[in-house]
């Protein structure tokens, strides 16, 4: 309850535009507005402490446009009255979801600028329609009628002719990057970077239970596919799935609330902090993760149980290249029958299968440190300033 009013408190005071953010170089040619969140820079800017992905990846796009030689001015995803000068080299802009509405009205007016729609989930109009087909099939499996949560509404298409490049979360041949395909324009990628606080203890491979999983979300239960985990796991009695992410969709507890109460294998235990004691005791116990959502970007969740070595069993929409791991959910026409092959799979690994899944896992993690966003991020910005600027 305190966090939820602090970030109202956070989102009220939070400045709209913050400019001039410089590093501590000497010269700046170039110019660039980073159209994102601006409530980090209520905090200390210079303290790399990670506290969420979002956040974090704010301050690091700034430092690294900085190195590249630009003063940066940061506009906040929620000003809908900004109203840029065209004095920009390049404009970086939130455009794969509604919380990028702004995108297009502020990329027309900087027709000097280079401008890059960041998509840091898959394309939406792509997305909006599995979004929809979860929630139809959610629907009718239950008998309810509960309405769509985190369905993009935006018209991409037009985002996308208001734009130079589109830099895509995630590896070509993954979901993400592969569904924009369809948009005739240059395509850059760049990976996430999860908490440095994760940890994996070579010990924990001989304390987990192979029988017991994990399912760890954010936001919108229903599209991040724990319906499917929680169906499965009730027709499995023998196997056991502890589920942490925030309760914010009311809808799903109130469809699936009893069952999950009444099961004796299915837990949830709220939101659980990377890193912390209990996420640890988590990691200490249970050998998998399992996660078949509708549409991610690239799911970070997934990536941070990895780091500490917990085995991924999820879906091609999720983002993340198993292919090493092969132990993938398969098939979409019979969602939970698939994902109740895949636990089962899974559950029936070997000692000598399962330690080196583990170690194919921790291999596969290390795509996804903070170092690998910097190093992608920076990468893909100097390559279009090498394609656009020098020409």
């Amino acid at each position: 309850m305190l966090k939820k009013v602090a970030r109202k408190i956070s989102a009220y005071y939070r400045p709209l535009f913050v400019e001039n953010l410089v590093g501590k170089q000497d010269e700046y040619p170039n110019r660039a507005l980073l159209y994102y969140k601006t409530g980090w820079f209520l905090k200390n800017i210079n303290k790399l402490e990670y506290r969420h992905t979002n956040e974090w990846e704010i301050t690091e796009i700034v430092r690294i446009l900085n190195s590249l030689g630009f003063v940066v001015d940061v506009v906040d995803r929620g000003a809908a009255d900004f109203n840029p000068t065209d004095k920009y080299h390049l404009f970086i802009g939130l455009a794969a979801g509604d919380s990028g509405k702004y995108y297009k009205k502020y990329a027309d007016k900087l027709p000097s600028a280079i401008k890059v729609a960041l998509c840091e989930g898959p394309e939406p109009t792509l997305a909006a329609k599995l979004v929809r087909e979860h929630y139809a099939k959610f629907n009718l499996r239950n008998k309810s009628s509960l309405p769509t949560m985190r369905e993009p509404t935006i018209d991409f298409d037009s985002f996308a002719k208001s734009s130079d490049a589109l830099l895509v979360i995630g590896e070509e041949g993954q979901f993400c990057y592969e569904s924009y395909k369809r948009h005739n324009l240059p395509k850059y990628n760049f990976l996430p970077g999860c908490s440095s606080e994760i940890r994996f203890l070579y010990q924990w491979i001989a304390t987990r239970d192979r029988t017991k999983f994990i399912c760890f979300a954010g936001d919108g239960f229903i599209c991040k596919g724990v319906d499917l985990v929680v169906e499965a796991f009730s027709r499995h009695p023998e196997l056991s799935v502890h589920i942490c992410g925030p309760d914010s969709e009311q809808g799903f507890f109130d469809v699936l609330g009893e069952t999950i109460k009444n099961s004796k294998n299915i837990f949830y235990e709220g939101f659980v902090g990377v890193g912390s004691k209990k996420f640890e005791n988590l990691a200490r116990s249970c050998s998998f993760s399992i996660f078949n959502p509708a549409a991610e970007g690239v799911t970070t969740s997934v990536a941070s149980v990895m780091i500490a070595g917990i085995v991924p069993v999820v879906n091609y929409e999720t983002g993340i290249n198993v292919d090493t791991i092969k132990l993938g959910i398969k098939g979409n026409s019979e969602r939970v029958k698939s994902t109740e092959d895949a636990i089962i799979m899974a559950s029936s690994l070997s000692d000598s299968d399962y330690k080196d899944a583990v170690i194919k896992t921790i291999v596969e993690s290390q795509k996804y440190t903070q170092q690998s966003f910097s190093t992608s991020f920076k990468s893909s910005v100097s390559k279009i300033m090498q394609d656009f600027l020098t020409n």
